[in-house]
């Protein structure tokens, strides 16, 4: 053959088991990975309810945020990734590309023309987190001294230094208000890690 190309292929270096497994993207058991899917500003509950038609799995993991509107404050559940959503899927065997057409879906998030996989543990390690009431819960995630930002309340979107944590929940926030430190105290499911 003039091509230049040797007839077979040089022997490499043994590849071992923890090599491949360090080196190549775990595969649940049938498969299936976790995947991002950039959603149309305020329509992750669109694109959920249309991927969820199209029977793939979806996970949002919310928290609970204050927000301000015509001198009225309030409560809502906001994203925690605001417009992206993930979505499970194997690539080799479902039809995946449909999710670009989704409604309330901008595009996957894809590396050249494959779907990029989120690293192994991210959504275990969220879901993890998530309280009873289906939000995420950073308590167990926070230490005496982190810097926090506050999620809910007259003091929403201040950041502080994380004093104290007792057993209830709750928490005490050390802010810098006017000049000068003041304690607060209030639930851990208002606080977060500063981001």
């Amino acid at each position: 053959m003039g091509d230049g190309l040797p007839l077979r292929a040089e022997p490499g270096p043994a590849v071992t088991g923890e090599v491949l497994r360090a080196v190549l993207p775990r595969l649940d058991q049938d498969g299936t990975r976790w995947f991002v899917v950039h959603t149309q500003p305020h329509n992750e509950a669109r694109a959920i309810t249309n991927l969820e038609r199209q029977r793939f799995q979806t996970f949002n993991p919310c928290v609970r945020k204050t927000v301000r509107h015509a001198r009225k404050k309030s409560t809502v559940l906001a994203p925690l990734f605001p417009s992206y959503v993930f979505v499970q899927f194997d690539p080799t065997r479902d039809q995946w590309r449909c999710i670009n057409g989704t409604f309330g879906v901008v595009r996957l998030i894809c590396n050249g023309d494959e779907p990029s996989p989120i690293s192994d543990g991210v959504i275990e390690a969220l879901r993890e987190r998530i309280g009873d009431d289906g939000t995420m819960d950073w308590i167990t995630a926070l230490n005496v001294g982190d810097q926090v930002r506050i999620t809910e309340g007259p003091f929403s979107e201040l950041i502080g230094t994380l004093e104290h944590l007792d057993g209830a929940g709750r928490v005490r926030v050390l802010l810098d208000l006017l000049g000068r430190s003041v304690s607060v105290i209030m639930s851990g499911k208002a606080v977060m890690p500063k981001s």
